[in-house]
């Protein structure tokens, strides 16, 4: 078997791991770099994702965007966003420059550790083995692959059912004045860990390249699909797990290595399955195009346990729900470029990553421009502001105490425009407010009542129910605003009394899941009764069994659900966009709470589904009531 040395080895070429690679060189550090494809540049250039959305600018992203336009009046016309050719020339050109290896049409078979020291891989090619050791590897794999390999502790996918972001197939097109787009739009979900399922997500998506009266005629696509744009896989366990309220706060970290900026987004519609946090911020509050951002501190690059690793990736140490978010391009550029500057500091001082003194690698990433000096010494300044406000304004309350009129503020703009913000201010300052909002509660009316017993509900205080549950039943109808995700307050209210496990309208559930076909709906409502399951009476417990079978008789089920940009469910192709999945398998864990044996079947059945990421939310579904009985039981 060959074998190679180097400084620092990054195992992953793509939108993270180029400025990796090209930092830690440009640092003064020899680096070998593996990519399992054949080219470089990941998502943007690989994927034809070429466009960047939100996210920061500076350091290396920069002089490759600028490079690229060196290379545009070469390919015959423009773009919408980059060429990807441009960019990819423009990255091989910069790897060239630097003396970096690269390792192409490779993959990661095995690491090489001593004790809880990472210190080389062993990388398969389609004829032979080479075995790479280096002072510091940084994963760039995007999905935490070499962490992984390590032993790394680590999470994938929410909470309920390890359902990841929906991943997409982009085809490109010349439209009608020569300029190339790419249409972004998902596929399905796809279990990225499963090798199988990654197979299967690319022939369904290829499927999914024309949709209702488009043709090959009348699109002018270029190419379809060339690579999975995967937007979440394995979130690696480091020594900061970076949250939605840590940028939503703007917090001020003292080993920030970069800054990020975006919305939450899940690029699905099933917000019923994903965290609490995330229902309340899109479906109750309808914030989902809220942009914000905020600082990523190093110590969420440093996987727990393991030396000479850092993540450079989407892979970071940080929580499903900023997933969704920490996931831009011109953000993991940064990431990556983080990454590489520390792993040559590393090796240039003779320490580990663990060692490397922030300070001094804060210096590197601002001369680089990676960071601003004004980031290592400001103020945390809250996004969620009130008209006539300055963001240091909302900060005041969290340095310095929260007082009466602070609270009181916040409740004179219920009822109102701001009262999304209102309602999450209160919300996060917590209990405090609780008495300011009983005696509100006595004497206000109408839409400010209900925005107090909204902002009781989100504190879980019980004098919110009545005015919740008349909320539901006369099905209000009035939305925060037009966006699609938002729900109406009878759905917002039901999600808040699900939080509080009360069963004040779990009577009216069984009808509404004999009536409703809207899966994002009948989500709500199954998850609903999933949390009063144990309030429940022997007649009711008969009555939504029934509803529920009525309801898995409807041979359309599910097939209503949106993905992102996708339009509806196409014959033959239901496996990868109909909830159907997620909605039989809350109905089968909903009939086992409840006693129903038929619960079981629906379980076993997608315990071995040809899908994976079905397969694994059938999986973590019997795990969970296993442990229900197991503590029933004791």
């Amino acid at each position: 078997m060959d074998s190679l040395r180097t400084d620092v080895l990054v195992v992953g070429g793509g939108t993270a791991g180029v400025t990796a690679a090209i930092a830690a060189a440009e640092e003064g550090s020899g680096v070998v770099l593996v990519e399992r494809d054949s080219g470089l540049g990941g998502v943007g250039v690989r994927a034809g994702v070429h466009f960047y959305y939100l996210g920061t600018t500076g350091g290396v992203q920069d002089m490759l965007d600028q490079a690229a336009l060196g290379f545009h009046e070469r390919m015959g016309s423009t773009a919408k966003g980059f060429i990807p050719e441009s960019k990819g020339l423009a990255i091989a050109k910069r790897v060239a420059e630097l003396g970096i290896r690269v390792i192409y049409d490779a993959v990661v078979s095995e690491v090489i550790m001593d004790e809880a020291r990472l210190c080389g891989v062993i990388v398969e090619c389609a004829r032979d083995a080479l075995t790479i050791t280096a002072t510091v590897t940084i994963d760039a794999t995007g999905d935490g692959d070499i962490a992984y390999l390590a032993g790394a502790a680590y999470t994938l996918g929410r909470d309920w059912d390890g359902g990841l972001h929906n991943y997409s197939l982009v085809p490109r097109y010349v439209d009608k004045n020569n300029q190339l787009r790419c249409k972004n739009f998902d596929v399905g979900w796809a279990d990225v860990t499963d090798i199988a399922d990654v197979s299967r997500a690319y022939r369904i998506g290829r499927r999914h390249a024309w949709r209702g009266e488009e043709d090959p005629v009348n699109t002018r696509y270029t190419t379809i699909g060339p690579q999975l744009g995967v937007r979440e896989g394995r979130l690696i366990q480091g020594e900061y797990r970076l949250t939605q309220n840590d940028l939503l706060l703007d917090r001020r970290f003292d080993d920030v290595v970069m800054r990020c900026f975006a919305h939450h987004e899940n690029h699905a519609f099933d917000y019923a399955n994903e965290s609490e946090w995330s229902q309340i911020w899109v479906a109750v509050l309808g914030m989902w195009r809220f942009g914000f951002g905020g600082d990523i501190p190093y110590r969420c690059l440093l996987p727990v346990g393991i030396e000479n690793l850092l993540i450079g990736c989407r892979a970071f140490s940080q929580d499903h729900d900023n997933a969704t978010m920490m996931r831009m391009q011109r953000d993991l550029h940064k990431i990556g470029e983080a990454a590489g500057t520390a792993a040559a500091l590393s090796v240039k001082d003779g320490v580990t990553p663990r060692q490397v003194n922030v300070k001094r690698l804060q210096s590197r990433l601002i001369a680089r421009g990676v960071l601003k000096e004004q980031d290592l010494s400001r103020e945390s300044a809250p996004w969620l502001t009130f008209k006539g406000e300055t963001r240091q304004d909302r900060h005041r309350p969290l340095e310095g105490g929260i007082e009466a009129a602070d609270v009181e503020m916040l409740i004179g703009h219920l009822g109102g425009d701001e009262e999304p913000a209102a309602l999450w201010w209160l919300w996060t300052f917590g209990d405090v407010c609780t008495p300011f909002l009983l005696e509100a509660l006595d004497r206000s009316e109408g839409k400010q009542k209900r925005g107090v017993a909204f902002a009781l509900g989100l504190l879980r205080h019980p004098d919110s129910i009545p005015l919740l549950a008349d909320t539901f039943r006369i099905r209000d109808g009035e939305r925060p605003n037009e966006l699609a995700r938002t729900e109406e307050k009878w759905i917002a209210a039901l999600i808040l009394l699900r939080r509080m496990g009360d069963a004040a309208v779990a009577s009216d559930v069984p009808g509404l899941l004999r009536s409703e076909r809207r899966s994002a709906t009948l989500l709500f409502l199954l998850h609903y009764l999933i949390a009063v399951a144990d309030r429940l009476g022997d007649g009711l417990k008969a009555e939504i069994v029934e509803s529920v079978a009525a309801m898995l008789t409807d041979e359309n089920l599910g097939d209503d659900f949106v993905l992102h940009g996708a339009g509806p469910v196409l014959p033959a192709t239901e496996d990868t966009r109909s909830m159907r999945w997620g909605l039989e398998l809350a109905a089968g864990y909903l009939l086992e709470l409840i006693g129903c044996s038929s619960g079981e079947a629906i379980l076993e059945r997608y315990r071995h589904d040809r899908r994976a990421y079905a397969r694994v939310a059938a999986q973590r579904l019997t795990r969970r009531l296993a442990e229900w009985k197991g503590e029933a039981q004791a």
